[in-house]
């Protein structure tokens, strides 16, 4: 049994959404459970509906609304469907599209976006798309049933970024998935979303589709299921060294720890979201990264523990800011830390790199964050000053403090970049720099020819 994954960019026009349903359906008497998110670009546009509704945008809030439609009528008609299943796809795109207009409009008249009214707008990306894929495997003969994603993912009632409940996931997928599956049919349903408990649609952060495939396959795990993996599948061959775009000569890492993924996913790799690996990894199930467009390629594996040490990858995070907080009176004084963080925690704000001295603490954020309110609510206990526009390069591998050079060949690389602040993890599975934004990309070209030239693979 497995869970196949299915990324925005692999099912982005009928084309790919018809590979997909080749690759699907060769395979379907594997015991599969597919997940799959928005065309490409969609939710980008569902987003930007919602923005423009609430800033009385009407114009570019239709705009928006009618290109999602133009998306997916040009999907439907190039699927080669029944003439029956094309007017069901058709019909149920014309109520999504009904029920964003509806909501647009009175987004409009109040000028406020709420965070549940987003999550519902956001919402129609996945719906949609898992009922073309559904449609294009019926096509092809599979014994396919969609599942609404909403019943199967219960979470909290935090939008935008809500928590699982993966006991009742595991209950939920046994009742319903696991019996269809053993019953050979081929289980369909979207990612991203889940429902809160007063019945509201959720939504589990970008990239939540990534981790809705691993909620899904642990539920079916703890549902009694073996599941043998969970692939994501996207438009890479797998883990990369560095980010092809910015290092063309990037290469293929075939194996890489779960430690090693989270801090590849935490600092900027967008393979992976960086809450897929865990629920995956606490029940052993490997997590395969795949390509849909070069389906023969091995892949990157991401299970505990990987063979080897030092560098593995490396990866680039940009718009980040970071704080820089000092108090020569009160830095050493009991619990001005903990009143630092305590801040954040208010404003709801994840740090992401953190170093310390005698007399401060510098702490970068996303430059999304509201860092203005933090800075605001800081400048009450401490002298605050703030840096925009940095990035976060990080090191990614195994014991690297005592692999041999490392540290030489990493700081002789970075010679002549300006580096704001630099931070080694306790677990010694990254090394951290904060670097200007422009300087970034370079950093990462430097570092890629110092640690990994002549390497054809690593890992």
């Amino acid at each position: 049994m497995k869970v196949l994954k299915f990324g925005g960019t692999s099912v982005g026009d009928a084309g790919r959404i018809g590979r997909v349903a080749d690759l699907v359906a060769a395979r379907a008497g594997e015991g599969l459970l597919v997940v799959v998110s928005a065309m490409g670009g969609v939710t980008d546009l569902l987003l930007s509906l919602g923005s423009s509704a609430r800033a009385k945008d009407r114009t570019a809030a239709e705009a928006a609304l009618a290109k999602v439609g133009q998306r997916h009528v040009a999907a439907v008609e190039g699927l080669d469907l029944s003439e029956e299943a094309a007017e069901e796809c058709r019909a149920a795109l014309g109520r999504e599209l009904a029920r964003l207009g509806d909501l647009s409009t009175g987004v409009s008249l109040l000028g406020e976006l709420s965070a549940r009214t987003s999550d519902s707008v956001a919402a129609a990306g996945e719906l949609l798309s898992a009922g073309l894929l559904g449609a294009a495997l019926a096509r092809r003969g599979a014994d396919v049933v969609t599942l609404d994603p909403r019943d199967l993912v219960p979470t909290d009632g935090t939008h935008g970024a809500a928590v699982p409940d993966e006991e009742e996931i595991a209950r939920r997928v046994g009742e319903s998935v696991l019996p269809r599956i053993r019953a050979s049919q081929v289980v369909l349903t979207g990612g991203f979303l889940g429902r809160g408990p007063d019945g509201a649609t959720t939504t589990l952060g970008r990239g939540g589709s990534d981790y809705s495939a691993a909620l899904l396959g642990a539920g079916l795990a703890d549902a009694g299921a073996e599941v043998e993996a969970i692939e994501i599948w996207t438009d890479v061959d797998g883990i990369l060294t560095a980010d092809p775009r910015l290092v063309p000569g990037a290469r293929l890492v075939r194996e890489v720890s779960a430690a090693e993924a989270a801090e590849l996913a935490f600092f900027g790799a967008k393979v992976l979201h960086p809450a897929t690996i865990r629920p995956a990894v606490a029940r052993g199930i490997p997590v395969v990264v795949r390509n849909t467009f070069r389906p023969e390629a091995p892949g990157t594996v991401v299970k505990a523990e990987a063979p080897g040490e030092g560098v593995r990858a490396l990866a680039m995070r940009t718009g980040v800011a970071a704080l820089f907080v000092s108090s020569a009176r009160m830095l050493l004084a009991h619990g001005f830390a903990a009143r630092v963080f305590s801040v954040f925690e208010r404003h709801r704000v994840p740090v992401d790199v953190i170093t310390t001295s005698e007399v401060s603490i510098s702490i970068t954020v996303d430059e999304r964050a509201p860092v203005d309110a933090l800075v605001a609510e800081l400048s009450a206990i401490a002298d605050v000053r703030t840096l925009r526009g940095l990035a976060v390069v990080s090191v990614v591998g195994r014991s690297l403090r005592t692999t041999p050079r490392v540290a030489a060949k990493i700081f002789g690389a970075l010679g002549g970049i300006n580096v704001v602040m630099i931070s080694q993890g306790a677990s010694e599975t990254n090394l951290t720099f904060v670097v200007e934004g422009a300087d970034a990309p370079e950093a990462v070209r430097r570092l890629h020819r110092e640690l990994f030239e002549g390497k054809e693979e690593a890992g």
